[in-house]
Order: structure tokens, then sequence, then C-alpha cells
């Protein structure tokens, strides 16, 4: 910069500092003639301490942690627990052909019997579930009851829609038919497709029994070699289903082998030609792993109890005509409570590990070795009776993480008489049972 530039910009700027400093004075002067005094100027801002190491650790912290909880959504209260699949069920498929106003033969039972035994069924309050509800629950996805049974019925008579369906139907049972391509849609005593049909809108599920109703271990006579067996073994599976499928407009992923008669080469094409399972004549019950093609089933000989008995007697328990089944409300004649439940019946709690207490001191005297606990998911829990004040008690070892628990209390008052069975389930609130406590 030049001198004389550099003089003329320090002239002006001691002029314009001398002309603020005059205009300054001025407004005093103003100020002074009218009366007001000016404000002072505020005071300096006094400077931040600095502060010490340890100081300026804790400040990090609390700032990470206001960035960290102004980021976090507020808690909520947790979710319900993941699905938890109850693998100790046992399930009983029972097996009947054909229905007339009287027995008479091995594939015949007379529509009284039956009745009789649905309603000691119905009484039992042993759930009848469809088979579809059994096959979901070994696919994982859903659970069932502890005990149950399937009903189902083979061949196609019409003394299915005649006799046992009004029953069923009347008791609320699911059930599913086997039907056989040669002998389905009204020819002789067969059913109609217009029944079949009916019964479909009222629990009925069908699956497929054949084409011709022939063993699948018998050769057939124009069978000249091995692969021509295979042929006509897949075809008996396969085109049964298909025409089933065309004619009912469904899906059908259930067979049941004609006599009971398969190996397990016949057993693997069924499953590989789609279906989920394959149902036979072995007196046993389904459980969790039970093979998918290889489903027992309890065959009713006509008015013969004997399958039936052993069929509806679960772990231990007697057979349903056996036992003597009481409401979980049942009162004596002064009108007081004959067992008192802990949890109640339908009752809702929040406690995850409850203490499970029957009180059967109403009922007068009690065998003790007969006193039997069951609970769904557990089966048969080792609860403790006092003979002096006639409690059972079940303390749950962990945490219930479903919403539903049954129920199954068994006994006998006298050792000469039927086992006495009360049934009740009550429920959990998960939602409540996570709040912190008050």
């Amino acid at each position: 910069m030049r001198p004389v530039t550099a003089i003329l910009l320090a002239t002006l700027m001691l002029a314009s500092v001398s002309s603020c400093k005059r205009i300054e004075a001025k407004l005093r002067r103003l100020a002074e003639q009218s009366g007001v005094t000016p404000k002072p100027p505020p005071p300096p801002k006094p400077a931040e301490p600095v502060l010490t190491a340890e100081e300026q650790a804790i400040e990090k912290k609390l700032q990470e942690s206001a960035m960290t909880d102004a980021a976090a959504p507020e808690p909520a209260v947790p979710a319900a627990p993941a699905f938890e699949l109850n693998k100790s069920s046992v399930v009983a498929i029972l097996g009947y052909h054909d229905f007339r106003d009287r027995g008479g033969s091995p594939m015949l039972i007379s529509a009284p019997k039956f009745k009789e035994q649905m309603q000691a069924i119905k009484d039992s309050k042993i759930p009848v579930i469809p088979l579809s509800d059994v096959m979901a629950w070994k696919r994982g996805e859903k659970n069932i009851p502890e005990e149950a049974i399937v009903i189902t019925m083979d061949d196609g008579w019409e003394g299915v829609h005649t006799y046992a369906f009004p029953i069923l139907r009347e008791l609320g049972f699911p059930f599913t038919i086997y039907l056989y391509k040669k002998y389905v849609g009204g020819a002789g005593r067969s059913m109609s497709w217009e029944q079949i049909k009916e019964m479909m809108q009222h629990g009925c599920e069908v699956g497929s029994h054949s084409v011709s109703h022939e063993s699948l271990k018998k050769r057939p006579r124009n069978a000249k070699a091995d692969a021509d067996v295979q042929q006509w073994i897949l075809s008996e599976l396969k085109d049964s289903r298909d025409f089933l499928e065309q004619n009912l407009k469904i899906k059908v992923t259930s067979f049941a082998y004609p006599y009971g008669n398969f190996d397990d080469a016949i057993m693997e094409t069924g499953l590989q030609i789609g279906y989920e399972s394959l149902v036979t004549v072995n007196g046993q019950k389904v459980t969790w792993d039970t093979p998918n093609g290889k489903l027992g089933r309890y065959i009713i000989h006509g008015d013969n109890d004997t399958n039936f008995k052993l069929a509806t007697s679960f772990r231990g328990r007697g057979d349903v005509g056996s036992n003597k089944f009481l409401a979980a409300t049942s009162k004596n004649d002064q009108g007081e409570q004959l067992i008192q439940l802990k949890p109640g019946p339908d009752e809702v709690i929040t406690d995850r590990t409850p203490l499970i207490e029957a009180n059967l001191k109403k009922l007068g005297t009690i065998v003790p070795e007969s006193v039997k606990l069951r609970i769904a998911g557990l089966g048969t829990v080792p609860a403790d009776y006092d003979p002096s004040t006639m409690v059972v008690s079940f303390k749950f070892p962990y945490k219930l993480r479903r919403e539903d628990c049954a129920l199954s209390l068994s006994f006998q008052r006298d050792a000469a008489q039927p086992a006495e069975v009360v049934s009740w389930r009550f429920k959990i609130d998960l939602k409540a049972a996570y709040l912190p406590a008050q």
C-alpha cells in the first residue's frame, strides 16, 4: 500500500471515531435535558469455569445418554412370547365303516351303539378334532388339545349319511370319510355326491381310499413285470385323489390304505405324490413322532366295544365309558360347590407360575393313590395330596408362556367305584403379567 493511501485511510478512521463520540455526547445531553437516565450497559457475562478432566468425562456420558434416550422409543409392554408348540399331545383315531338300525357284522355298527359311544365321548369332554388339525399340529403350525379324538369312516356307505351324520352333527363332531373311486356317486348303497357335499358343509373332510379298494400289496392279474405293479399302485393312489378333487373341488391330502395293507415303498410313493397323511388299521395312538405315512387307527368292529375302550383310554386313565365326569361347577344337595378349584374355571390370572389347588373335602372320602392331575403340555404331574385337608396342590415349576391352561383331575371316592374326572381351564393375561409391579 502506498504511504499516501495509508495516511488517507487512517485520517478517515479517526474522523469516523471522532464523529461517533460527538454523536454519543449529543445524545447524552438530550437525555439529560429531557430527564431520562440512560440504562447502563449490561455487565459482561462471566466466563464459564473450566471443567476438570473428571467433570468433562461425566458431561460426555450425560450427553451420550441423552442422545440414546432421544433416539430410542418409549419402552412398551413386552409382546406376547413367541408361539410354543406342545409336542406332548396324544390323538386316538377311530375307524368305522357302515351303519344300520341294527348291527350284525364286524363292518356294521348299529345306530344306537354308535350314539352311545359318541355320547360317552361328549360327556368325557375329550375334544373331537378334524384330522386337518392334527396335521397342522404335526407341521408345527398350531397346538391341539393334550388328548383328542378323530373320527373316520371308510368306503362311503349310505348309512354314514343316514345314521351317523345326524348324530355327529347334533354333537358338533367333525369327521373324515375315505372314498374309493369305484364306489361313490350313488351306485348301490353308496352315498351320492349331493349327500357328500351336504356333509362337507357340516364338518366333514374327504380323503381317498384308492380306485378299486384292492389290497395295494396284491399283485394285479395283468401285471407282467414289477414296473407294471408300480404303475398300478401309482394309479390307485393318484387317480383316486384326482377323481375326488375334480368332483368335489377340494384338495385331498389324506389316504386310507385298503384293508390296512401297505409297505414302506407304498407309503413313500403316497408321500411323494403329495399325500400328507396315510392312515392304517393298526390300533395305536398318534403322537408327535408318529410317521405321517403310518397314522394308526382303532377300527370299531360292529357293536363290540373293545377297540373303542382302548382308543378312549388315555395315559392309564380308564376309557370314557368307565369314568364318571363331573362338571367343574357341580354342587351338592345343599347347593355347595363340590370341588373348590384355584385358579377357578375360566378365571383370568397374571401369575405365570400359579399354584394349582383342588379342595375335595365336600366329596367325602377319597382314595389317596387314585388322585391324578394332568395338565396340557405336561401330562400327568407330581401333584401333592394331603389326606388331612383333602387338598390337591401343584406349583408350576416354570413360567407359563401360553394364554390358556387346561387341567384334568381324576380320583376315586371308593376303590370299588369308577374314577371320577373333573376338567377345567383358566387363562393367563400375559400382557398384564409383564407389567411392572405398582
